[in-house]
């Protein structure tokens, strides 16, 4: 923005660029999860009894919050024959899992057969049939 500034001479970019912020602020905000799921972990480790979703997650990331519909539309489909984890990469409790599961990026996927065997992973906007052909061969595993 600060450069089409110099290009056009243009104020308006001076101020929008404080309402941009402000709105990607307000929208991150209103966004961000909760407390709302629960972190099952012993010692920097999952404790895995049936097959289960790993979201690393960062609450100002874009591609996560885009595909929080996409998670949660999962979640309903599939309560009670898969468990979902949210792990927020910004906590600092996160660090020791976010070194031991490699995760380079956010969002990234990772998914648990029943035994704690890490079956597939991906990374990036969810998209429902990628993570549904993902979910149903863990179920089947």
């Amino acid at each position: 923005m600060v450069t089409l500034f110099f290009k056009t001479k243009s104020l308006a970019f001076i101020f929008l660029i404080p309402i941009i912020a402000f709105a990607g602020y307000s929208i991150i905000n209103i966004a961000s999860p909760g407390k709302d799921s629960v972190e099952i972990k012993s010692a920097g480790f999952f404790i895995i009894e049936q097959p289960t979703v790993v979201e690393f997650m960062s609450p100002s990331c874009m591609a996560c919050i885009y595909s929080r519909p996409t998670v949660s539309a999962m979640k309903e489909l599939y309560s009670g024959e898969i468990d979902f984890i949210t792990v927020n990469v910004k906590d600092s409790e996160s660090m020791e899992l976010i070194k031991k599961y490699n995760v380079r990026s956010t969002p990234t996927f990772i998914m648990f057969n029943s035994e704690g065997i890490e079956k597939t992973r991906f990374s990036g906007l969810a998209r429902s049939k990628i993570m549904q052909s993902n979910i149903e061969m863990i179920i089947e595993n």
